[in-house]
């Protein structure tokens, strides 16, 4: 009798379940190699689906019973195998790698992954599972008939050999070790065994024959070769360039690149690549990566980048450098939300290469954002966890890396930790280096790249930042009629202005108050916008600045902050934190058009802010600002002291988030995340959790706990959001594109994967609300109160009425005091 593992959709073929176990086997082994640990994921591959051996499950799979999809359960069999297996004098090591791999073996079909040892109230998932099954006489006669077919298509005696390579690999990785890093390592051979059964997988369903042996290191060692020759060209280049004052910076810039260079000889490790504004960080930091590739065992970078607009500008930057083909898109892999996971329906082409690299990460560089990165390493969803082991050998550079979430940032570090030992060398790129030293589990940086910082921030300074200060040395506080005539007062020197406030209800407040005349145009920007109107937005602006025929003033929100490119002779930032603060004044003299740009520093007043909701914590970073700008009065705001005392405060004043404050029952934040990923040496003996549900199980059952892992990756997938979700996305009818794209959402004409490509052409012309229908008063229940919103609930989506949206306000058109923030 042939067992089968799949029966293709399209032309009845099959595969053989002996043939799937092996070629599983086969990747998880290759891949697993990388933190040494070949048999261990090699193992979870070989028996991951042993339970489909099952007379009830081959019959369901050939169409004979009526069983329905996922109620035959073939995913525990292999756990319980381990479990059982009586064939090793090392029984540490024996219960460790039925751990280890049984529960990735149960949980490979399992969304929010690796199931808890010891979850909330003292339960504890693994082992219930493990002894329910065991102690179920039914189950056992079934798992008995499991194990006959599975050593008639393989020798006992090469599983024994097998089994003892595992134990070896257990050993040599050491319990004390496995056990303080036992999240990193329980979450790697998970992923290692989803992405080695999806691949199979799909390559059956495709009928795709290849053997996945993409050689991402010979890319990248071209690539490197292509980097070093642009570098040599532009030195020549600039040899011959007349500007003095272009001829200085591209000095400045070659001497950050080359320090790069120098740096990625070094060992792995986490580094720090502070340049300022205008440094050429983005080239800088691609040759350090591709050096360190071609110098040691790297597989492929990836670039953690806050915002999508970064991504794409990057992503655009990169290709041009180093293959010139705008449309390559598995060599360079975007990965964030504007990015279809369908064909594009404009073409009937389809690259296989593409979407392996897409969903595999298996690409030589990747260019994706902060959450996907943080999904990869702790979110929920087989998407996300078939992630985390590409990560491993690895250049990880994370730009912006001050903008990583404040709960986020104690995970983060012991992920980094963990991913160091493995090989994989993590840049942290800004001009505003955040102390990641300075919270509990505090990163080490093995070197600050740029050889004298204080030095490079003169060499670059290209804007002064100006507090606008009373007789009191305290910030003055403006309202809309004030700022305006401070404005006017600017525009008399200058050009083109910039005015950054920190809501929207500022924002359009101030942008209605000024006058336009035909000497003056005045833009709009706040995410009251969808993407693809401020796109439009930002072109213009472009072009005007370009021009230079009439004088220019852009209020906007810290939306304008990164990832733009656009230069103006004068900023106005109302105060925020310092990042923020340096942040706005990068958006000034951007491009050296005069001797020293200014931005202002100003205080908006609290009653035209309307600070609230989810931004209350402008206020408290703006209050560190003020008191460094009191201490700071005759020093620049800019250097280096300055930041960093200002991220030690930040994380002092924001210290009960950093281990993530998760909701208890009663909703209460007293729970944290990070101690069930975090283990810590007690009495210099063992690692224990610092959770207290270890305690509770054994209280609760009155019997000691029986596994040796304690950690608690279910809850910590269930919890962890990188962005919480308070806000809901209504899409609007911006142009013609997007009134057609509405009316085939609606469309009963429209089938279910056309709704879904569909949806995903909608996301630039999506605005994000916060609140929920539940809540009348929420920004969402009063827009659909005013009929200017409809939920569609066939569809799930919530489209603005035509008249709801304005090219100048965006939802709302300026007239609803709903989008305050």
């Amino acid at each position: 009798m042939t067992y089968l593992a799949h029966i293709s959709q399209d032309d009845g073929r099959e595969q053989s379940l002996n043939s799937h176990l092996l070629n599983v086997r086969q990747l998880c082994e290759k891949w697993g190699a990388d933190c040494q640990l070949t048999h261990v994921c090699g193992l979870a591959g070989w028996l991951h689906d042993v339970g489909k051996y099952n007379q009830d499950f081959q019959r369901y799979i050939k169409g004979i019973s009526n069983a329905k999809r996922g109620s035959i359960d073939h995913s525990t069999a292999g756990a319980i195998y381990l479990a059982k297996y009586d064939g090793q004098v090392d029984h540490d090591a024996a219960q460790l790698l039925t751990e280890l791999v049984g529960n990735a073996i149960m949980a490979h079909h399992n969304p929010k992954g690796i199931l808890d040892f010891v979850g909330p109230n003292g339960v504890a998932p693994f082992s219930k599972r493990l002894a329910k099954l065991q102690d179920d006489p039914k189950y056992k006669q079934q798992y008995e008939q499991d194990w006959t077919p599975f050593f008639a298509d393989f020798k006992q005696s090469d599983f024994t050999t097998y089994y003892q390579q595992a134990i070896t690999e257990i050993q040599s990785l050491t319990t004390a070790k496995l056990i303080k890093d036992q999240t990193f390592y329980l979450r790697f051979v998970l992923s290692v065994l989803i992405d080695a059964d999806h691949t199979d997988t799909a390559d059956f369903e495709e009928g795709y024959a290849g053997d996945h042996q993409e050689d991402t290191a010979t890319i990248l060692a071209h690539y490197n070769a292509v980097d070093e020759a642009a570098v040599k060209q532009q030195i020549v280049e600039n040899q011959q360039q007349r500007n003095p004052k272009t001829k200085r910076l591209n000095q400045l810039r070659q001497e950050m690149s080359d320090a790069c260079y120098r740096a990625a000889n070094d060992t792995a490790g986490i580094y720090s690549l502070s340049v300022p504004t205008g440094g050429g960080k983005t080239l800088s930091s691609l040759r350090f990566a591709l050096r360190k590739a071609k110098t040691q065992n790297v597989q492929r970078i990836v670039y953690v980048v806050p915002y999508t607009t970064i991504i794409e500008q990057n992503a655009d930057v990169i290709r041009k450098r180093l293959n010139g083909n705008k449309e390559d898109s598995h060599n360079i892999l975007e990965y964030h939300s504007n990015i279809s996971n369908e064909p594009n329906d404009k073409s009937d082409f389809y690259d296989p290469n593409y979407y392996y690299a897409r969903d595999s990460w298996n690409a030589p560089i990747i260019l994706t954002s902060q959450v996907a990165y943080l999904n990869a390493l702790f979110g929920s969803g087989s998407k996300n966890i078939r992630h985390m082991h590409r990560l491993v050998h690895s250049v990880i550079i994370f730009d912006e890396v001050q903008t990583l979430p404040v709960k986020c940032i104690q995970l983060n570090n012991d992920a980094l930790k963990w991913f160091t030992q493995q090989g994989t060398t993590s840049l942290l790129c800004t001009a505003t280096q955040p102390a990641l030293d300075q919270v509990q589990n505090g990163l080490t940086v093995k070197k600050e790249i740029v050889p004298d910082l204080e030095q490079a921030q003169e060499a670059f300074k290209r804007v002064e930042i100006t507090p606008v200060l009373n007789q009191d040395e305290q910030l003055k506080v403006f309202t809309i009629p004030n700022l305006i005539a401070f404005i006017k007062n600017k525009l008399a020197d200058n050009n083109s202005l910039l005015v950054i406030l920190n809501t929207k209800a500022a924002v359009l407040a101030a942008y209605q108050a000024l006058p336009e005349h035909e000497d003056l145009l005045k833009y709009h920007l706040s995410t009251a916008m969808c993407p693809k109107n401020r796109q439009d937005k930002f072109f213009a602006i472009k072009n005007q600045l370009k021009n230079k025929k009439q004088k220019i003033v852009v209020f906007a929100t810290n939306l304008i902050e990164a990832g733009v490119d656009l230069s103006f002779s004068c900023v106005i930032r109302s105060c925020a934190g310092i990042d923020n603060i340096i942040q706005a004044a990068g958006r000034c003299n951007r491009n050296n058009e005069k001797t020293m740009g200014h931005t202002y520093l100003i205080q908006m007043d609290r009653d035209v802010e309307k600070i609230g909701g989810p931004l209350k914590f402008i206020q408290q970073a703006a209050h560190i600002t003020k008191d460094l700008v009191h201490e700071n009065l005759h020093h620049n705001l800019l250097s280096n002291q300055v930041i960093k005392q200002y991220f030690t405060r930040l994380y002092m004043a924001r210290n009960s988030e950093l281990p993530y404050p998760m909701p208890t029952l009663n909703g209460n934040k007293t729970l944290t995340l990070y101690p069930l990923v975090a283990f810590t040496k007690e009495n210099g003996e063992e690692y224990r959790p610092s959770s207290k549900w270890l305690t509770g199980y054994i209280q609760k059952w009155r019997k000691f706990f029986p596994n040796r892992l304690t950690t608690a990756p279910n809850t910590v997938a269930k919890y962890f959001q990188v962005i919480d979700s308070e806000t809901t996305d209504v899409i609007v009818q911006y142009d013609k594109d997007s009134e057609k794209l509405v009316s085939e959402l609606l469309s009963e004409k429209s089938k279910f994967s056309d709704i879904s490509q569909l949806l995903k052409q909608a996301q630039q012309y999506c605005v994000s609300v916060y609140g929920d229908l539940k809540n009348a008063n929420s920004q969402l229940g009063q827009l659909y109160a005013s009929g200017s919103i409809k939920y569609y609930p066939e569809q799930d989506i919530y489209v603005a009425e035509a008249g709801a949206y304005s090219e100048d306000y965006g939802l709302g058109k300026g007239k609803l005091d709903l989008l305050a923030y």
